[in-house]
């Protein structure tokens, strides 16, 4: 069998599995914003989160709720992550982590990586965390213009020697944008220099503040360009680590169970869900706020309840809303692409592969 009929069944049997879970989810990830606040204010924030006080997930509501999951699901199979905002700002974060490791749930953070030092990483180990998301977006110069904040780089970089010195293993997270593709090459030698175990690299998304910032969207041929150079490096017997492209979008036949370990599924209100930092339950972190896609509050509902009930914006078939979706013959494989690039305003996904590959093809033969 040819390797596009190899992947043409993976992924017909993904999307049988999608059926399934649309109909049985499967709570695999909850996410928890414990708060808005941040000391960094990056150009590209999906969440446009910022300084200033901010709101602070409530440290009870949260406990209370992880409490009745750990009653409702089986612990060991949900992976609690917290995130903001910048996490680590919630004065109550290490009473939160203790609890989350005690109830017996796998967690893990994603976090800027600004405030982490020995005794932070070392406690945090000490109660069980098992992974640990840093961002890193260019070199000295270009990380800290995109993040704001001049010295941020180099925290990043004290933050990976103290995680390793803490026993902890440590994925690096790199947006790729119009300032820094052409650092891709030392940026990957400094992954290497640095000893990560794993290296996502991701695109810029058109959300949050970048949708005010279209100059730092890639290009079509640099989008494909960042798609061979993973490819490339994913598959160097030389390549020390990990290096994987983001759950993000689908890629197409070309491109799909190349770039990561699993071909593209959304799980968003399939396997993942969120508490925003008001109590709000959602799904993915990253999709835009918008009340009607708000499911229930921790402070009122039980959250199997809105779980099992809820979702259903999540559950359906969005592709039928859209001309170009609904025509589309990798309609069923990409099923609408990410929720979180989808423009719910006018019914059709920001981005799209098929898009940028036929604006490519068209390009090459002007």
């Amino acid at each position: 069998m040819s390797k596009v009929g190899i992947k043409s069944r993976d992924m017909g049997r993904l999307a049988e599995y999608r059926e399934y879970l649309r109909r049985h989810p499967r709570l695999t990830y909850l996410f928890a914003e414990l708060t808005d606040r941040c000391n960094l204010a990056c150009l590209h924030c999906g969440s446009s989160c910022g300084g200033g006080e901010g709101r602070l997930l409530d440290t009870k509501l949260l406990l209370r709720t992880l409490g009745e999951v750990a009653e409702d699901f089986e612990p060991r199979t949900v992976m609690i992550c917290l995130t903001g905002g910048e996490p680590l700002l919630h004065p109550d974060f290490f009473e939160i982590a203790k609890r989350i490791h005690d109830f017996g749930f796998p967690w893990g953070i994603t976090t800027n990586g600004t405030l982490i030092d020995l005794p932070v990483a070392e406690r945090m180990a000490a109660l069980g965390l098992e992974s640990v998301t840093l961002s890193l977006d260019g070199l000295e110069g270009t990380h800290d213009a995109l993040r704001r904040v001049k010295g941020s780089f180099r925290k990043v970089l004290k933050a990976v020697e103290c995680l390793h010195a803490a026993g902890i293993s440590v994925q690096i997270t790199s947006v790729i944008h119009s300032g820094n593709y052409h650092e891709l090459e030392p940026l990957f030698d400094l992954m290497c220099e640095m000893r990560v175990e794993s290296w996502r690299v991701i695109n810029i998304e058109p959300i949050g503040r970048a949708l005010a910032h279209p100059e730092l969207l890639l290009s079509d041929e640099r989008m494909l360009g960042l798609l061979d150079f993973i490819r490339e490096k994913r598959y160097d017997a030389g390549t020390p680590m990990d290096v994987c492209f983001g759950c993000s979008h689908y890629l197409s036949y070309e491109y799909e169970r190349e770039l990561r370990d699993n071909y593209f599924i959304c799980g968003s209100g399939l396997y993942v869900a969120s508490i925003l930092c008001n109590g709000d339950i959602y799904s993915c972190l990253d999709i835009e706020r918008r009340p009607e896609l708000i499911q229930g509050n921790i402070a009122r509902d039980r959250f199997s309840d809105v779980w099992r009930d809820g979702f259903r914006e999540f559950r359906s078939d969005r592709t039928m809303l859209c001309g170009k979706c609904r025509n589309c013959a990798e309609r069923e494989f990409c099923a609408g692409d990410s929720t979180h690039t989808w423009d719910f305003d006018n019914n059709q996904p920001r981005f799209c592969i098929a898009s940028v590959k036929r604006n490519m093809r068209k390009e090459n033969s002007q």
